[in-house]
């Protein structure tokens, strides 16, 4: 006969026999640990190239809307700042006010949420009316409520010969580099039309040159030189086509027809070296 003492006696050697060690336990935890670390990389990567897909695919929205546009202009690029219209507004009908198409998933934090409305790699610009944005000043051009953190290249517009707004004025010996109309264009897949920007926009020059740290605003060509998808910029063409940029890339491509690259000593730029060409 077996006895409760020789039961309770049989079941607690059951259990000791099942029972984890310290050791054990802690193999256990360092197994997890290194699995988290190998891991949580590779989800990262993932995430930043899920955010670069979805840049790409709302700059090739925003393709096919100028060409919408040109269809219905005779061709006619938009007349941009100096006509009292934005590429923003000029676009409305054709994206029906899904004001998020305007933001890279990168770049959300808006200029009025910063000290002193101060760009960087990953800010938007907006919202136009604020009180912390530019004082809440909204230029003739502009719309209240807007905000994106994509610029267009000031240089593919159709502008009036004389300016009709009070806060944009273009130099009269400017206005042969505006490409006007998609058919001026001869290699439609060298000409940016928009892409990653600190602004809404701006006319890159050739005398433009890269800023001295990542993320510095100096010029209208660093508003657009922003390392904001591992080392690159998205960019869409005239030709409707959109893709990565490099950094050093941005200086070859024909912003206006004039336009000439430029010799760049970049061994003095380490910021932009440490980038893929």
């Amino acid at each position: 006969m077996i006895t409760t003492h020789v039961i309770r006696k049989l079941n607690f050697g059951k259990r000791k026999g099942l029972a984890f060690t310290l050791i054990e336990l802690l193999v256990v935890i360092a197994i997890i640990a290194l699995l988290m670390a190998i891991l949580i990389p590779a989800l990262g990567r993932a995430k930043d190239q899920a955010k670069n897909v979805v840049c790409l695919s709302r700059l090739k929205q925003f393709s096919l809307m100028y060409e919408m546009y040109a269809q219905d202009n005779d061709d006619s690029l938009p007349g941009g700042w100096t006509s009292k219209k934005m590429w923003m507004t000029d676009l409305l009908p054709y994206y029906g006010g899904t004001d998020d198409v305007r933001l890279c998933p990168k770049a959300t934090k808006f200029l009025h949420l910063i000290p002193l409305n101060k760009p960087g790699v990953f800010t938007a610009w907006g919202i136009m009316g604020n009180p912390d944005y530019l004082g809440g000043n909204i230029p003739d051009w502009g719309q209240e409520g807007l905000y994106g953190s994509y610029g267009v290249n000031g240089w593919a517009f159709n502008p009036p010969d004389v300016s009709l707004s009070k806060d944009d004025y273009i130099d009269p010996d400017e206005l042969p580099l505006f490409w006007r109309k998609k058919t001026n264009v001869k290699r439609p897949d060298t000409v940016p039309l928009m892409g990653g920007s600190m602004y809404d926009g701006s006319r890159p020059k050739v005398s433009n040159t890269p800023p001295p740290e990542e993320g510095m605003q100096t010029n209208e060509m660093s508003d657009f030189c922003l390392p904001r998808h591992n080392g690159k910029v998205n960019m869409m063409f005239i030709d409707t086509s959109a893709r990565s940029v490099g950094l050093k890339e941005l200086w070859s491509l024909k912003w206006h027809t004039e336009w000439k690259t430029p010799r760049i000593n970049w061994s003095r730029y380490e910021w932009i070296n440490k980038y893929p060409d």
